[in-house]
């Protein structure tokens, strides 16, 4: 009977330890997912302010060579882009940050849940028991 008890007890806690393992994978996975995503965006905005640097450094050049003169309006308009391009970048960099943010916190509350409640510990022998029980698995006291 006792070892019945005892088993169905450890399976009972092989199951949550498996359930919060799984619930942790999915946190991270999801984490990693959406990190990939906002990172391969970033990865794109900075491709396209690469080119964006080249063509004005071309402009540049090909105004000076032809005519001896700058056009500051066209520059300061490819600047004004390159400026955009890089708060995009920065905020997609602070949604990475939150992203890790979220996860920490999803994670700190499978960790609060996985810590045994003291009421359903057995106040003579120190066993922990479920939820529902009236009285301790190990030694029958009253709970």
């Amino acid at each position: 009977m006792e070892q019945d008890i005892a088993s169905a007890d450890l399976l009972g806690k092989l199951r949550i330890g498996i359930s919060r393992g799984l619930r942790i994978v999915n946190v991270r996975s999801k984490e990693a997912y959406d990190v990939m995503k906002i990172r391969n965006e970033i990865g794109g905005k900075e491709k396209y302010k690469r080119k964006l640097i080249q063509e004005l450094g071309q402009s540049v050049y090909r105004l000076y060579k032809h005519k001896e003169t700058l056009n500051e309006e066209s520059i300061k308009s490819k600047c004004n882009q390159l400026a955009d391009l890089e708060n995009e970048i920065e905020e997609l960099n602070g949604r990475i940050n939150l992203v890790h943010e979220n996860a920490l916190k999803e994670l700190g509350k499978l960790k609060a849940l996985s810590k045994p409640d003291s009421r359903f510990k057995c106040q003579k022998c120190g066993v922990e028991n479920e939820q529902n029980a009236t009285v301790c698995s190990a030694c029958g006291s009253e709970l």
